[in-house]
């Protein structure tokens, strides 16, 4: 009997790392989507620009796309290194990057990642 649980309590630690390890997977993304004030070309919070997931200007304030590898500015910072325009439809690109900035790597965000259509 003990051969048994000890099976089951090696095989749920198993799959219990597997979630780990997916949700540390679900921010690796090619680029980060800052949302960016049309007027000042300024970074905003995301959450200003999470009511649409493309890209263009709604309502004032719209997606700039910073790729993996440059650094995304801070809120309150102008955006500089990046693009309004989606990436590729090969790219995923994630929301919610550090409110301080910084560069682009695997990890750093907090929000949803999306995959761009072509």
């Amino acid at each position: 009997m003990t051969r048994k649980s000890a099976a089951v309590t090696v095989g749920a630690v198993a799959l219990a790392s597997l979630g780990i390890y997916g949700a540390v997977q679900d921010d690796d993304h090619d680029f980060a989507g800052v949302c960016v004030d049309e007027a000042t070309q300024t970074r905003i919070a995301d959450d200003r620009c999470d009511d649409h997931h493309s890209a263009g200007f709604h309502g004032g304030h719209g997606w700039y796309f910073v790729p993996r590898g440059v650094a995304a500015p801070a809120i309150g910072a102008r955006v500089a290194g990046g693009s309004y325009t989606a990436p590729p439809s090969s790219k995923s690109w994630g929301s919610g990057f550090k409110a301080d900035g910084g560069v682009v790597t695997r990890g750093g965000f907090s929000g949803h990642g999306f995959s761009v259509g072509g």
